[in-house]
C-alpha cells in the first residue's frame, strides 16, 4: 500500500513537472508567435539540399492541419517536445545522482535558463522552439540521445544502446552535423565495454553500433528522395558547406587548381564579386576574435549571394533544363571543392584555430573580449571540480567510507567529449555559431552543478565525522 502511494506521488510530481514545462516552452510561442528564419522556406518547400528529418516533420503537421495551421502546430509539438526533454533529464540526473529536491531544481533551472538566454540576452532575441528550423526539434531529440549515453556509461545495458542507434539516427536526418552523435556512441560504447569485452570486441561493438545508425539514416534519407523525386540517392547540397569556407579562403592565383575551363571562369567570376565586397579572408582584421568575425559575417553571403546567385546565372546563359540544374550546380561546386582543398590547406589549418576557440567560448558564453577570459575561467574551475571531487572520493574510499556508485565526474568528462567532438567536427566545415554549439552549454552547467552538490555533500560528512 505504502508503495503504491509512492508510486502515485511520483507520477503527480512527474505530471506537475511536465504542465510546468510545457507552460514555460508555450509562453514565448504566445507572446512571439512563430518564428520564420532564413532557413525555413527550404525545409516548408522540401528542397533537396535539405535533410529528410524536419522536412518530413513539417510534412506530418501539414497533412493533418492544413495549410493554414500546421507550423503553429508544428511550433505547440517543439514545445511539447521540449517540455518532455526538460522532465526526462531532471528525472533521470536526480535519479543516476541521487540528488534532493534542490539538486533537481538546479537542473530544471538550466534547462530553462538556456531558453531564457536565448529570448534576453542572445542577439537573435527569440526561443528556438516556436522557430521553423531543426534547432526546434533536435535541441530536444539531443537530450535524448545524451540520456542514452549515460545509461551506457553508468548501465551498460543494451536498450541504453539501442535507444542511442535509435536516436543518433534521427539526429543526422534532421541536421548534418549530427554526424557528431556517431563519433561519440563510438568512444562511449568502446571506453563502457572496453574493460569486460577487451579492445578488439569492443571496438567491433561499438563500431557495429555507428555504423547501423549512419546506414539507417542513409536509408531514411535515400527513401525520402525517392517518395518525393523519383531518385534512390541521398540528400545534394553537402559539398556547398565545405566549398563556402575554400572560396572563403581562396584567391584568384588558385585558379590553376580548378578542372575543366568553365569551372575556372565561373571561379574567377565568384572571387572578383567576393573581392568587391571584401568577403575575403585577405580583409579580416588581426586575432582570433576578428577573423572569426569577418568569416561568419562573409560565409552566407560569398556562398548564397555571389557563389550561388553566379552559377545559376551560368546556367539560364548555356540554356540548362530547372529540372538539370541541380546535378549541374552539384557537379560544379564538387569541380571546386576537390580543386581548392590543397591550395587552401594553410589558411584553412589557421582558420580552424580560429574556429575551435570560438566554439569553446561560445559553448558555454557569449564571445565578448572580457567574457573570452571569463570563459577559460569557468573551464579552469570546471576542471579544478572534478579533480577535488576526484580527491574527496579516494579519501573516503582509503578510509572505508562507502561512496556513491554512479561517479559524476563520469558525466563530467562525457560532457566534455561532446563539447569538443562537436566544436572540432563543426570547425572543419563552418563558423562556429551559437545555435551549433548550444547543445551542450547546458549540459557542461548541469555537470558542474551535480560535482559540486556531491563535492559539499562530502565536506559537510567529513565536517560532521570530525
Amino acid at each position: 500500500m505504502e508503495e503504491k502511494q509512492k508510486r502515485q506521488r511520483r507520477i503527480a510530481v512527474y505530471m506537475v513537472l511536465f504542465v510546468v514545462s510545457l507552460a514555460f516552452y508555450l509562453v514565448w510561442y504566445l507572446l512571439d508567435g512563430i518564428i520564420l528564419t532564413e532557413d525555413a522556406p527550404s525545409y516548408i518547400n522540401m528542397q533537396s539540399s535539405r535533410e529528410p528529418g524536419y522536412c518530413l516533420y513539417l510534412w506530418f503537421f501539414r497533412q493533418i492541419f492544413g495549410e493554414g495551421s500546421y507550423l503553429h502546430a508544428a511550433v505547440v509539438g517543439q514545445c511539447i517536445v521540449a517540455a518532455l526533454a526538460a522532465c526526462a533529464i531532471t528525472i533521470r540526473l536526480t535519479g543516476v545522482f541521487y540528488l534532493s529536491w534542490f539538486g533537481s531544481i538546479g537542473i530544471l533551472a538550466v534547462q530553462y535558463g538556456i531558453t531564457l538566454l536565448n529570448r534576453f540576452v542572445a542577439r537573435r532575441r527569440y526561443s528556438y522552439f516556436n522557430s521553423i528550423e531543426t534547432e526546434g526539434l533536435a535541441y530536444s531529440l539531443w537530450i535524448f540521445y545524451f540520456l542514452c549515453l549515460v545509461g551506457i556509461l553508468y548501465k551498460k545495458d543494451r536498450k541504453s544502446v539501442i535507444g542511442a542507434v535509435v536516436w543518433s539516427m534521427v539526429l543526422v536526418s534532421i541536421r548534418k552535423q549530427m554526424l557528431i552523435t556517431l563519433v561519440i556512441l563510438f568512444v562511449v560504447m568502446f571506453c563502457s565495454y572496453v574493460r569486460e569485452r577487451g579492445l578488439a570486441r569492443a571496438g567491433i561493438y561499438a563500431l557495429v553500433a555507428c555504423i547501423l545508425g549512419f546506414s539507417g539514416a542513409r536509408l531514411v534519407d535515400c527513401s525520402y528522395n525517392f517518395m518525393t523525386r523519383g531518385e534512390f540517392a541521398p540528400h545534394t547540397g553537402d559539398s556547398s558547406f565545405i566549398v563556402g569556407t575554400e572560396l572563403y579562403l581562396a584567391d584568384k592565383e588558385m585558379v590553376e587548381y580548378i578542372d575543366g575551363e568553365e569551372n575556372k571562369v565561373l571561379f574567377l567570376e565568384i572571387m572578383e564579386r567576393a573581392d568587391k565586397k571584401e568577403y575575403n579572408t585577405a580583409y579580416a582584421g588581426k586575432g582570433w576574435q576578428a577573423v572569426e568575425d569577418h568569416y561568419s559575417s562573409a560565409y552566407d553571403r560569398i556562398k548564397f549571394d555571389i557563389m550561388m546567385v553566379v552559377i545559376r546565372e551560368d546556367q539560364e546563359m548555356r540554356g540548362i533544363a530547372e529540372a538539370d540544374r541541380e546535378a549541374d550546380y552539384e557537379q560544379i561546386i564538387g569541380a571546386m571543392m576537390k580543386g581548392l582543398m590543397m591550395p587552401t590547406a594553410p589558411r584553412l589549418a589557421k582558420l580552424y584555430c580560429c574556429n575551435v576557440i570560438h566554439g569553446f567560448v561560445t559553448t558555454i558564453l557569449k564571445v565578448h573580449r572580457l567574457l573570452n577570459w571569463a570563459a577559460l575561467v569557468l573551464y579552469l574551475l570546471f576542471a579544478g571540480t572534478i579533480v577535488c571531487l576526484c580527491i574527496l572520493r579516494r579519501r573516503r574510499a582509503q578510509k572505508g567510507i562507502s561512496v556513491e556508485a554512479n561517479n559524476p565526474v563520469y558525466f563530467a568528462f562525457l560532457v566534455m567529449l561532446a563539447i569538443m567532438v562537436n566544436i572540432c567536427v563543426t570547425s572543419l566545415t563552418i563558423y562556429c555559431q551559437m545555435r551549433y554549439m548550444l547543445y551542450n552549454t547546458g549540459l557542461f552547467y548541469q555537470a558542474w552543478w551535480i560535482m559540486l552538490l556531491h563535492v559539499v555533500r562530502y565536506l559537510r560528512r567529513d565536517a560532521k565525522a570530525f
